[in-house]
């Protein structure tokens, strides 16, 4: 059994928990970095700086990686969200060796709403549920939320 055997499961609860709602809308860079300061500055966080860049034109995929002193958040072309940021940043607080497991589980529910509100956490939490994913206990101070909803019910960063 390899190290991230749950990767696949988490990427299809994650789609679930997401598709079509504004957490999937195109951001630039800078508002992407704006959103993982207002994260990694709050007085919950206890992880390592988050630095927010973009891959290379050839790269298909977004990820997060340590490096001199701080993960990495590259992002691909087509993938600068929040849902691609949320994720990301799952991975920095839970640390990049929790892979796709418990720990970077509950790190996503917990980054989803420090970063949007509790509603996207709620989303998130509800489909591992739905596809029986185990969610470590927290490790961490719990985050405060934040967000909220435009007039038409959608979420706003």
């Amino acid at each position: 059994m390899s190290r991230d055997d749950a990767r696949s499961e988490v990427y299809a609860a994650e789609l679930s928990a997401t598709a079509g709602t504004s957490l999937e809308v195109a951001r630039t860079l800078d508002e992407l970095r704006a959103a993982a300061t207002r994260i990694t500055h709050s007085p919950w966080w206890p992880g390592v700086d988050v630095a927010v860049v973009a891959a290379r034109a050839d790269a298909h995929s977004s990820r997060a990686r340590y490096r001199e002193g701080r993960i990495e958040v590259r992002f691909a072309a087509g993938q600068k969200d929040m849902a691609t940021l949320i994720h990301e940043m799952a991975h920095a607080l839970a640390g990049l060796d929790a892979a796709h497991g418990a720990l970077f589980r509950r790190a996503h529910i917990d980054i989803a709403s420090a970063a949007v509100g509790a509603q996207a956490a709620t989303w998130v939490e509800r489909a591992y549920r739905a596809a029986r994913l185990d969610i470590a206990e927290r490790c961490w101070p719990q985050p405060s939320a934040v967000g909220g909803r435009d007039e038409h019910g959608r979420f706003v960063v």
